[in-house]
């Protein structure tokens, strides 16, 4: 009877040993549920109008810079011509300014040559009349002929003005349609909707035969070597890890892999958890965030992922 009674409080010895190993080391670590999560690009339209096509599917790998959809460009291309009609006709018109421009340059050139003439004949009328050997009559002719002359040399001068004046409207009309068919032009390449970066198409938010308008998105991308664990850590154990902590990382798979915090939030936030009761606070939490190797691509958006939190030294 003795010999039983001390096996069973051996045995009940050994059993409490068993259950204080357990329970002390399971107080060395808490694991904690997080999330597979990234930071997502939207794809968006920057005009409105009628989505023609829609060259990716959920799933699809694409390239920074490829083609994912195309807008209906017939409106804008019908912009585009007018615009370049229009630049084609003040192109025609400053070449026509620029022409009557140089004629009457021509002209006051040559009328300029005349008045230097006309003031020569001029003075040598005047001397020989002073001399008494030309009359008053032509004396009189050959002044009104010089004062024609000047006259006709101003006229010019301000056609030339007027000339000069045309050719810079021409000009000026030429630059602003310009602008405006550079305008034409950037709206005309906006019907193509280009990748901004390598990754992969997680959500199509638009179907094609579809009208989109500006910043409505079209297709979300996702980098998959840039997804992370986010998890909350209560306020109480958010001391205890810094940037560039090492964590195990739980898949639901089991896989087990190194986490390496690279971020830990400022500021707390209100975990889900509530005090109905009001006896004690509400549990405040800090996000964490852990970088893991994903050239495997395991690691999936939206995936949980258990973060084991060691709190003290075993």
């Amino acid at each position: 009877m003795k010999r039983k009674i001390r096996i069973i409080l051996v045995a009940l010895v050994l059993l409490a040993g068993i259950v204080y190993y357990a329970l002390k080391n399971h107080a060395h670590d808490i694991v904690i549920t997080g999330i597979v999560t990234t930071d997502s690009v939207i794809v968006s339209s920057e005009i409105q109008g009628r989505l023609q096509q829609l060259l990716v599917k959920e799933g699809d790998t694409v390239k920074r810079g490829q083609l994912l959809a195309v807008i209906q460009p017939q409106e804008w291309k019908a912009d585009m011509a007018y615009y370049q009609s229009q630049q084609a006709q003040t192109s025609n018109q400053i070449s026509q300014a620029e022409a009557n421009l140089a004629s009457a340059q021509a002209q006051v050139v040559q009328a300029q040559a005349d008045l230097e003439n006309d003031r020569l004949n001029f003075t040598r009328i005047q001397d020989l009349f002073q001399k008494g050997v030309e009359s008053a009559q032509s004396a009189d002719q050959v002044r009104t002929t010089l004062d024609g002359a000047k006259a006709r040399v101003d006229s010019l001068e301000k056609q030339v003005e007027a000339a000069k004046a045309a050719v810079q409207a021409s000009h000026d009309q030429l630059a602003a349609t310009g602008a405006q068919t550079d305008k034409a032009q950037v709206r005309l390449d906006y019907t193509e909707v280009h990748a901004p970066i390598d990754g992969v198409v997680d959500v199509r938010a638009a179907l094609q035969g579809e009208v989109v308008n500006p910043g409505q998105g079209i297709v979300t991308l996702i980098n998959p070597d840039d997804l992370w664990v986010r998890a909350d850590v209560e306020e109480g154990y958010i001391s205890r890890f810094h940037i560039g902590d090492k964590l195990k990382v739980t898949l639901p798979s089991g896989d087990v892999r190194e986490g390496t915090v690279f971020f830990r939030g400022v500021d707390a936030d209100y975990a889900t958890q509530r005090d109905v009761n009001r006896s004690k606070r509400d549990i405040k939490t800090f996000e964490i965030r852990l970088r893991c190797d994903n050239t495997d691509r395991s690691l999936a958006l939206g995936m949980t992922a258990y973060v084991t939190l060691p709190l003290a030294k075993p």
